[in-house]
Protein backbone atom coordinates (compact mmCIF):
# COMPACT_ATOMS: atom_id res chain seq x y z
CA UNK A 1 0.00 0.00 0.00
CA UNK A 2 1.08 3.15 -1.00
CA UNK A 3 -0.25 6.70 0.94
CA UNK A 4 0.89 10.26 1.76
CA UNK A 5 0.12 12.14 4.85
CA UNK A 6 -0.27 16.11 4.99
CA UNK A 7 2.74 16.40 7.34
CA UNK A 8 0.04 19.07 9.52
CA UNK A 9 -2.34 15.31 9.90
CA UNK A 10 0.29 13.12 10.94
CA UNK A 11 -1.28 12.66 13.87
CA UNK A 12 -4.55 10.80 11.71
CA UNK A 13 -1.63 8.12 10.25
CA UNK A 14 -2.88 5.32 12.19
CA UNK A 15 -6.49 5.79 11.20
CA UNK A 16 -5.35 6.56 7.54
CA UNK A 17 -3.05 2.97 7.54
CA UNK A 18 -7.04 1.38 8.11
CA UNK A 19 -8.96 3.08 6.04
CA UNK A 20 -8.98 0.04 2.84
CA UNK A 21 -10.04 -2.34 5.92
CA UNK A 22 -12.67 -0.27 7.64
CA UNK A 23 -14.09 1.84 4.72
CA UNK A 24 -16.79 -0.74 3.50
CA UNK A 25 -18.22 -1.60 6.94
CA UNK A 26 -18.15 2.03 8.63
CA UNK A 27 -18.47 5.55 8.51
CA UNK A 28 -21.88 7.41 6.76
CA UNK A 29 -22.30 6.82 3.78
CA UNK A 30 -22.43 10.55 1.77
CA UNK A 31 -22.96 9.47 -1.53
CA UNK A 32 -22.64 6.08 -3.87
CA UNK A 33 -22.44 6.25 -7.31
CA UNK A 34 -19.19 5.87 -9.75
CA UNK A 35 -17.16 6.49 -6.52
CA UNK A 36 -18.31 6.15 -3.03
CA UNK A 37 -17.71 8.62 -0.29
CA UNK A 38 -17.94 8.71 3.08
CA UNK A 39 -18.02 10.62 5.95
CA UNK A 40 -15.32 9.31 9.49
CA UNK A 41 -15.08 10.97 12.79
CA UNK A 42 -11.75 10.58 14.30
CA UNK A 43 -11.14 12.42 17.36
CA UNK A 44 -13.45 14.88 16.66
CA UNK A 45 -12.46 15.35 13.39
CA UNK A 46 -14.96 14.94 10.38
CA UNK A 47 -12.47 13.16 7.54
CA UNK A 48 -14.36 12.79 4.12
CA UNK A 49 -13.04 9.75 2.29
CA UNK A 50 -13.65 9.01 -1.53
CA UNK A 51 -12.92 5.93 -2.83
CA UNK A 52 -12.74 5.94 -6.64
CA UNK A 53 -14.46 3.32 -8.65
CA UNK A 54 -12.46 0.32 -9.34
CA UNK A 55 -10.25 1.04 -12.24
CA UNK A 56 -10.42 -1.88 -15.19
CA UNK A 57 -7.36 -3.72 -16.54
CA UNK A 58 -6.09 -0.93 -19.17
CA UNK A 59 -6.80 1.76 -16.00
CA UNK A 60 -4.63 -0.66 -13.49
CA UNK A 61 -1.66 -0.77 -16.28
CA UNK A 62 -1.63 3.15 -16.41
CA UNK A 63 -1.89 4.17 -13.19
CA UNK A 64 0.52 1.49 -11.89
CA UNK A 65 2.84 2.37 -13.92
CA UNK A 66 2.27 5.72 -15.92
CA UNK A 67 0.27 7.99 -14.36
CA UNK A 68 -0.46 9.22 -11.09
CA UNK A 69 -3.74 7.87 -10.06
CA UNK A 70 -6.89 9.79 -9.47
CA UNK A 71 -6.98 9.85 -5.15
CA UNK A 72 -3.08 11.19 -5.76
CA UNK A 73 -3.92 13.98 -8.05
CA UNK A 74 -6.56 15.09 -5.94
CA UNK A 75 -4.04 15.35 -2.91
CA UNK A 76 -1.19 17.18 -4.91
CA UNK A 77 -4.18 19.34 -6.78
CA UNK A 78 -5.65 19.97 -3.42
CA UNK A 79 -2.54 21.31 -1.92
CA UNK A 80 -1.87 23.88 -5.04
CA UNK A 81 -5.11 24.93 -4.44
CA UNK A 82 -4.61 25.99 -1.26
CA UNK A 83 -1.43 27.20 -2.05
CA UNK A 84 -2.69 29.64 -4.93
CA UNK A 85 -5.73 30.98 -2.38
CA UNK A 86 -8.37 28.67 -3.72
CA UNK A 87 -10.52 27.61 -1.20
CA UNK A 88 -11.07 23.54 -1.00
CA UNK A 89 -11.61 21.04 1.84
CA UNK A 90 -7.74 20.78 3.09
CA UNK A 91 -5.87 17.59 1.63
CA UNK A 92 -5.30 15.24 4.59
CA UNK A 93 -3.97 11.83 2.33
CA UNK A 94 -4.26 9.59 -0.42
CA UNK A 95 -3.83 6.32 -0.57
CA UNK A 96 -3.31 3.35 -3.20
CA UNK A 97 -3.90 -0.07 -2.99
CA UNK A 98 -1.76 -1.80 -5.78
CA UNK A 99 -1.01 -5.77 -6.58
CA UNK A 100 1.92 -6.78 -8.62
CA UNK A 101 2.52 -2.90 -9.78
CA UNK A 102 -1.05 -2.39 -11.07
CA UNK A 103 -3.68 0.08 -9.02
CA UNK A 104 -6.24 -2.06 -7.09
CA UNK A 105 -8.26 1.11 -5.56
CA UNK A 106 -7.19 4.16 -4.21
CA UNK A 107 -8.97 6.55 -1.41
CA UNK A 108 -8.56 10.56 -1.51
CA UNK A 109 -9.04 11.97 2.27
CA UNK A 110 -9.82 15.76 2.94
CA UNK A 111 -11.61 18.09 5.24
CA UNK A 112 -15.37 18.60 5.19
CA UNK A 113 -16.87 21.42 3.42
CA UNK A 114 -20.72 21.51 3.88
CA UNK A 115 -21.30 24.60 1.89
CA UNK A 116 -24.47 24.15 -0.50
CA UNK A 117 -23.47 23.63 -4.52
CA UNK A 118 -24.37 26.49 -6.39
CA UNK A 119 -26.98 24.67 -8.50
CA UNK A 120 -30.05 25.56 -6.92
CA UNK A 121 -29.31 29.72 -6.88
CA UNK A 122 -28.47 29.24 -10.56
CA UNK A 123 -29.67 26.35 -12.91
CA UNK A 124 -32.28 25.12 -10.83
CA UNK A 125 -34.22 28.61 -10.55
CA UNK A 126 -35.63 30.77 -13.48
CA UNK A 127 -34.60 34.17 -12.33
CA UNK A 128 -31.30 33.30 -11.20
CA UNK A 129 -29.16 34.61 -8.85
CA UNK A 130 -27.36 37.32 -10.88
CA UNK A 131 -24.66 38.72 -7.60
CA UNK A 132 -23.76 35.05 -7.51
CA UNK A 133 -23.77 34.57 -11.26
CA UNK A 134 -21.31 37.92 -11.10
CA UNK A 135 -18.94 36.49 -8.39
CA UNK A 136 -18.78 33.07 -9.98
CA UNK A 137 -17.74 34.63 -13.34
CA UNK A 138 -15.31 36.79 -11.65
CA UNK A 139 -14.18 33.55 -9.60
CA UNK A 140 -13.28 31.63 -12.93
CA UNK A 141 -11.57 35.15 -13.69
CA UNK A 142 -8.99 34.46 -10.85
CA UNK A 143 -8.26 30.80 -11.34
CA UNK A 144 -7.48 31.74 -14.48
CA UNK A 145 -5.07 34.48 -13.61
CA UNK A 146 -3.35 31.69 -11.21
CA UNK A 147 -3.10 29.33 -13.83
CA UNK A 148 -5.89 26.79 -12.88
CA UNK A 149 -8.52 24.99 -14.95
CA UNK A 150 -10.48 23.00 -13.17
CA UNK A 151 -11.48 20.15 -15.73
CA UNK A 152 -15.13 19.38 -14.41
CA UNK A 153 -16.05 22.62 -13.64
CA UNK A 154 -19.96 22.09 -13.02
CA UNK A 155 -22.00 23.39 -10.90
CA UNK A 156 -22.26 20.77 -8.12
CA UNK A 157 -18.73 20.88 -8.37
CA UNK A 158 -18.74 24.89 -6.69
CA UNK A 159 -20.03 25.58 -3.53
CA UNK A 160 -20.88 28.53 -2.43
CA UNK A 161 -20.46 30.69 1.18
CA UNK A 162 -22.42 33.95 1.77
CA UNK A 163 -20.87 37.14 3.18
CA UNK A 164 -21.75 39.84 5.19
CA UNK A 165 -21.14 42.12 2.42
CA UNK A 166 -24.19 40.54 0.06
CA UNK A 167 -21.51 38.73 -1.83
CA UNK A 168 -19.81 34.99 -2.34
CA UNK A 169 -17.38 33.12 -1.59
CA UNK A 170 -16.38 29.54 -3.55
CA UNK A 171 -14.88 26.31 -3.29
CA UNK A 172 -14.40 23.90 -5.55
CA UNK A 173 -14.42 20.06 -4.82
CA UNK A 174 -14.11 16.74 -7.33
CA UNK A 175 -10.49 18.32 -8.04
CA UNK A 176 -8.48 15.11 -9.70
CA UNK A 177 -8.75 16.61 -13.46
CA UNK A 178 -7.24 19.72 -13.22
CA UNK A 179 -4.48 21.45 -15.16
CA UNK A 180 -1.64 24.59 -14.04
CA UNK A 181 -0.06 26.58 -16.38
CA UNK A 182 2.15 29.99 -15.79
CA UNK A 183 -0.04 32.87 -16.07
CA UNK A 184 -3.23 32.42 -17.92
CA UNK A 185 -4.13 29.84 -19.95
CA UNK A 186 -4.77 30.38 -23.64
CA UNK A 187 -7.73 32.09 -24.16
CA UNK A 188 -9.33 28.94 -26.02
CA UNK A 189 -8.72 27.17 -23.30
CA UNK A 190 -10.31 29.41 -20.68
CA UNK A 191 -13.31 29.40 -22.82
CA UNK A 192 -14.21 25.83 -23.72
CA UNK A 193 -13.20 25.49 -19.90
CA UNK A 194 -16.44 27.65 -19.16
CA UNK A 195 -18.62 25.51 -20.85
CA UNK A 196 -19.32 22.94 -18.68
CA UNK A 197 -21.29 24.51 -15.47
CA UNK A 198 -24.64 25.00 -17.06
CA UNK A 199 -26.85 24.17 -20.17
CA UNK A 200 -28.80 27.57 -19.70
CA UNK A 201 -28.43 29.83 -22.64
CA UNK A 202 -29.24 33.08 -20.59
CA UNK A 203 -27.17 32.19 -17.92
CA UNK A 204 -24.01 31.29 -19.36
CA UNK A 205 -24.53 34.82 -21.38
CA UNK A 206 -25.12 36.53 -18.63
CA UNK A 207 -21.41 34.79 -16.84
CA UNK A 208 -19.91 35.24 -20.33
CA UNK A 209 -20.05 38.90 -20.05
CA UNK A 210 -19.41 39.19 -16.48
CA UNK A 211 -16.33 37.13 -16.82
CA UNK A 212 -15.04 39.13 -20.24
CA UNK A 213 -15.74 42.56 -18.01
CA UNK A 214 -14.01 40.51 -14.94
CA UNK A 215 -10.69 40.25 -17.10
CA UNK A 216 -11.16 43.41 -18.58
CA UNK A 217 -11.25 42.27 -21.81
CA UNK A 218 -13.01 43.06 -25.44
CA UNK A 219 -17.05 42.53 -24.99
CA UNK A 220 -16.30 40.75 -28.69
CA UNK A 221 -15.51 38.17 -26.41
CA UNK A 222 -18.50 36.95 -25.12
CA UNK A 223 -19.48 36.55 -28.91
CA UNK A 224 -17.29 33.69 -29.46
CA UNK A 225 -17.87 31.96 -25.78
CA UNK A 226 -21.55 31.77 -27.19
CA UNK A 227 -20.05 29.74 -29.96
CA UNK A 228 -17.80 27.79 -28.28
CA UNK A 229 -20.40 27.08 -25.60
CA UNK A 230 -22.86 26.28 -28.41
CA UNK A 231 -20.67 23.57 -30.25
CA UNK A 232 -19.63 22.32 -27.00
CA UNK A 233 -23.49 21.80 -26.07
CA UNK A 234 -23.68 19.87 -29.70
CA UNK A 235 -21.00 17.49 -29.19
CA UNK A 236 -22.61 16.74 -25.46
CA UNK A 237 -25.80 15.98 -27.67
CA UNK A 238 -24.58 13.81 -30.12
CA UNK A 239 -22.61 11.92 -27.43
CA UNK A 240 -25.74 11.30 -25.52
CA UNK A 241 -28.12 10.24 -28.49
CA UNK A 242 -25.19 7.79 -29.78
CA UNK A 243 -24.59 6.36 -26.23
CA UNK A 244 -29.00 5.95 -25.67
CA UNK A 245 -28.72 4.47 -28.97
CA UNK A 246 -25.76 2.03 -28.25
CA UNK A 247 -27.50 1.38 -25.31
CA UNK A 248 -30.76 0.24 -26.98
CA UNK A 249 -28.87 -1.80 -29.38
CA UNK A 250 -27.37 -3.63 -26.92
CA UNK A 251 -30.40 -4.38 -25.01
CA UNK A 252 -32.10 -5.91 -27.97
Amino acid sequence: MRQEINPSYAHLSDFVATVPQKFETDGTLLFKGRNTIKKFVVGGESIVVKRFKKPNLIQRVVYGFFRKSKARRAYLNGGRLIANGISTPVNIAYIEQKSGGLLEECYYLSGEDNAPSIEGRLNETKDFDKVMATDLACFAADLHRKGILHDDFNCSNVLYHPQSDGHYHFSVIDINRMRFTDGYPSMAECMENLTRFTGRMDLFEFVATAYVACRGLDSAYVGQMLEVKRRHDKRWRQRKAFTTLFKKHKKS
